[in-house]
């Protein structure tokens, strides 16, 4: 159940990245200086309001972002988890097409019978030392 439950939250976050819809991202984080979060290149932001307001600042409504998961690994703990993946993201911002590729962390914590994203945390990875299998990446 708990894993199912991690799996949605996740899910979730990813739409709201891609739709750029900030207002289903604040329902899934812990909302108070606990939270972290580290943007491709950027150094750690702490706090849910700086995190906010990264998403703000970063979210472009003519932007569409098509994003695809791969490599998920789920482990939990009593009341955390983390669960790593890599970000297959494709950007496609007016006449500009840009593909992404990131390694991420993203820690949960259960609060009640809700789990909350505590950190998120993407590293990128140049594309040129990832591997394509049967025509996806892998």
């Amino acid at each position: 159940m708990d894993k199912e439950q991690i799996l949605k939250v996740n899910e979730l976050f990813y739409k709201a990245l891609g739709t750029r819809d900030l207002e289903l991202m604040k329902t899934l984080w812990i909302l108070d200086e606990r939270a972290g979060c580290v943007h491709p290149g950027w150094t750690i932001l702490r706090s849910w309001e700086n995190i906010y307001q990264s998403w703000a600042n970063i979210f472009d409504p003519e932007d569409q972002v098509d994003i695809n998961l791969t490599k998920i690994n789920i482990n939990i703990n009593n009341n955390r988890a983390w669960l790593t993946c890599v970000q297959e993201m494709v950007y496609l911002k007016r006449d500009l097409s840009m593909f992404n590729l990131s390694q991420s962390t993203n820690i949960f914590e259960k609060i009640g019978d809700k789990w909350l994203m505590v950190l998120h945390h993407a590293s990128p990875i140049p594309v040129n030392n990832y591997k394509v299998v049967d025509n996806s990446l892998q």
